[in-house]
Parts: structure tokens; C-alpha cells; sequence
């Protein structure tokens, strides 16, 4: 048998030799370690957890059900806490129009939170909502970034025309923003008679796939919108998909989509001083607006100077280092037609619905579409419309003709030429 043993009258551990003692330490210190670690993890996820929570309860009072709370925090990888942003924090009270709630998400950068644009929800209304449509600024840069001389700066545009959704007859949308229209069956709230919603974040210019999540919270915040406001409409279908707007701009070439008019003109016009350049959208039959850039490239343009006297050409090159040529027509239906503007030194210009002109670098007129009123515009910078001469009214009235014969309109009217 064995021995019994002796009761242990402790002391010092046995040695179980240096690299077994240093094994077991770190494996304690891991334990413990890790028992810590758990607890922090533990501490943090609840914490993150209250944070969204929170944050969704914000979202739901603050944009007043409209939005979906956790589609706004899926917006741009992804947020955990989002906070009211802007300078004036509005909040949807269903009050007047225009109305919306503004929203920021808080990241922790360097030890600090920090606050970066989440989402934006807009409310507004036609015929309240004046200077809805403004034209290009041309006596800036337009639609293009001021580039150093030595840039191809005609080749991509960063304000790009409105895509339709489907056949536009729900709204549109830009780089960063979904709009959906509400027609109104009668006269709403205040006399209003369209409904504009519009649901926005600057994450969309790079995140493909947050494109689609705004489009279905613009959808479902239009009816709800509408509902409040006493907007009886019915909103079609969103589109299956939503392509990226058209920023690149290529050769003219033969077009079927909003640049197709322009594509046409060039078969008969004297074409040396015309644009060679071309971005459209796809046409949408029940489009509420629809556009068109044209632009000259950097060799089309030293193609052209050649064609001018010396005193033009001393004139035009200084300025074409901040000031490419372009032009962009754009036409708006229905309530828009009298919600459109030119920018000036001060304040926007109204143009008038039913009336042609000249305002600032900008011509318009109107037509009569559907028994409602229409407005077609074109703008320039002031040192091109110089070079094209009487070729911008030509081009202004294939234009404007192309649009009354493709909508089905009458009563074209134009501003005299120049």
C-alpha cells in the first residue's frame, strides 16, 4: 500500500523549472487580461447599443416619423451615434413649408468626437417654393471646378443634371440626393399642389448601393408627408435600378438621349465655334425637368482661337484659364415651370412663367404643354456667348422646338435675337 502523506506546511511553490513558471504567469496574466478585455468589450457594446438606440428615438422625432431610423444610420458604412446638426437644427413640425430635419452622426477622431453630415430630409412645396430652380452660375465657373490652364477641365462635370426615376413621373435624382414628387389630386395645405421631398446624403456621390437605401426612405417619407399635409397623389414604383449620374463628358455623336437635339442640330449648323462635348440623361417622358451639358474641349478651343482675330484671341485666353466654354439648357414642366431662377450678384432672378427673355447669362422662354405652362432655358458664360454670336440663339431655338415636339407642346414662345 502507500504511504500516507504528510500534511503540507506550505511555502514557496515547487519549481517546476524557469520556462514552465514563465508559461504559467503568462497564461494567468492572459486570464486575467481577458477577463478585463470581456468586461470593457461588455461595457462598450452596451454602450454602443444605448447610443444607436438613442439615436434611432432622435431620428423618428426629429425627422417626426418620416424616416426610417435605422435606414438613415445604414447611410455611409454605417453610424452609431447621430446626433441634430446644422446651424439651425430644424425639426419636421408639419407647420409651414419649407420644412425637414438636419442630422449629424459623432465619430471619436484623435481622443475627440466629431461631428459629419448623416442625412438631410426636405420638405417643400409648389407653387410656394420660389426660386426652386436656379440656372448655372456662368459668370463663376458653372458647372466646372476652376483648374489649373494645363487641365482637361471639360472632361467631367461635378454638378451633373437630374437623373428621372423610370420615366420621372416619381422624381429624380443628383450625386448625392433622391427626390420624389407628389402630385396632389387637389390643392393641399396652404394651397399647396406638389409636394417635394427630398432625401439627402453626402455619402451617396461614393456609395453606389446608399443611393437605393434613400430612394426607398424618400419614397416612404413622400407618403407620409403627404398624408400629414392632406396631399391626396398616388406614387409610383421605385425603379429596379438607379444608375450613377452622368459626371463624364464625351463626343457629341449621334444621341438618343437629353443631348440628342443638340446631336441633331450639328447635322445642318456651321459647327467650328459649337461644343464638341456632351454629357445627357436618359429622357423621361413624365420628367419634371430635364437637361443638357455641352462644353468645348481644350482642343476644340485652341481650334477655335485660331478662327478669331488677334484682339479676340488676347481677350479670351486670360479668362479661359478660370472660365471654360460651356452650355447647358434645361427645361422645366408642370409647377416647376414657375419656380425658376438666375442667379445674380445679390439675389436670384425670377423668370417668368409664360414670357421669354434675357436675364443675366441666361435666355428662356415658354411653351404650353398638357394645357400647363412650360419653361426651357439656356446658359452661357459671357466670354462664349461672345464667340458664338447669333449661333446661340439658333441653338437655343432647335432646343426649344425639340422639346415642344417631343412633349407634344405649343405656343413656343422666344426672346427676340440679339
Amino acid at each position: 500500500m502507500f504511504a500516507p502523506l504528510e500534511p503540507s506546511r506550505g511555502g514557496p511553490l515547487p519549481d517546476r523549472g524557469r520556462v514552465r513558471n514563465a508559461v504559467n504567469a503568462v497564461v494567468l496574466l492572459a486570464g486575467i487580461g481577458g477577463l478585463a478585455f470581456g468586461g470593457w468589450a461588455l461595457y462598450d457594446a452596451y454602450g454602443t447599443h444605448q447610443d444607436r438606440e438613442a439615436s434611432r428615438a432622435l431620428i423618428t422625432e426629429a425627422c417626426a416619423g418620416l424616416a426610417d431610423p435605422r435606414a438613415v444610420m445604414e447611410l455611409d458604412g454605417g453610424a452609431d451615434r447621430v446626433v441634430l446638426g446644422g446651424k439651425d437644427a430644424g425639426t419636421v413640425d408639419f407647420e409651414t413649408l419649407p420644412d425637414g430635419c438636419v442630422l449629424s452622426r459623432v465619430e471619436e477622431r484623435d481622443g475627440k468626437d466629431r461631428t459629419y453630415s448623416q442625412f438631410t430630409l426636405s420638405l417643400k412645396g409648389l407653387p410656394q417654393a420660389r426660386d426652386l430652380h436656379l440656372t448655372d452660375d456662368a459668370w463663376r465657373t458653372g458647372p466646372f471646378r476652376t483648374r489649373r490652364s494645363q487641365d482637361d477641365a471639360t472632361a467631367r462635370t461635378d454638378q451633373p443634371d437630374r437623373m428621372p426615376l423610370g420615366d420621372g413621373a416619381l422624381g429624380d435624382y443628383g450625386p448625392d440626393d433622391v427626390t420624389v414628387v407628389a402630385r396632389c389630386e387637389r390643392p393641399a395645405k396652404s394651397g399647396t399642389t406638389t409636394l417635394i421631398v427630398t432625401a439627402r446624403s453626402p455619402s451617396t456621390a461614393h456609395e453606389a448601393e446608399d443611393r437605393q437605401v434613400l430612394a426607398r426612405i424618400a419614397r416612404r417619407a413622400a407618403e407620409g408627408a403627404a398624408e400629414k399635409y392632406g396631399c391626396r397623389t398616388r406614387l409610383p414604383a421605385l425603379p429596379v435600378e438607379l444608375p450613377p449620374p452622368v459626371t463624364a463628358l464625351g463626343p457629341v455623336g449621334e444621341r438618343t438621349d437629353s443631348c440628342g437635339w443638340y446631336s441633331a442640330h450639328l447635322r445642318t449648323a456651321e459647327r467650328d465655334r459649337l461644343p464638341d462635348r456632351a454629357a445627357g440623361v436618359p429622357l423621361g417622358g413624365s420628367a419634371r425637368e430635364e437637361g443638357c451639358l455641352l462644353a468645348m474641349s481644350r482642343e476644340g478651343t485652341e481650334r477655335v482661337l485660331t478662327l478669331l482675330t488677334t484682339a479676340e484671341r488676347e481677350e479670351l485666353i486670360g479668362s479661359l484659364k478660370y472660365f471654360p466654354w460651356w452650355l447647358r439648357t434645361r427645361a422645366y414642366f408642370g409647377d416647376d415651370a414657375a419656380a425658376v431662377a438666375v442667379p445674380g450678384l445679390r439675389s436670384p432672378d425670377p423668370v417668368f412663367p409664360g414670357k421669354a427673355g434675357r436675364v443675366g447669362d441666361a435666355l428662356y422662354g415658354s411653351m404650353t404643354c398638357q394645357g400647363r405652362t412650360a419653361t426651357v432655358t439656356l446658359a452661357a458664360p459671357f466670354r462664349y456667348k461672345s464667340v458664338l454670336g447669333p449661333r446661340l440663339d439658333a441653338l437655343f431655338k432647335a432646343y426649344a422646338e425639340d422639346v415642344a415636339a417631343r412633349r407634344g407642346c405649343t405656343d413656343l414662345v422666344l426672346p427676340a435675337p440679339e
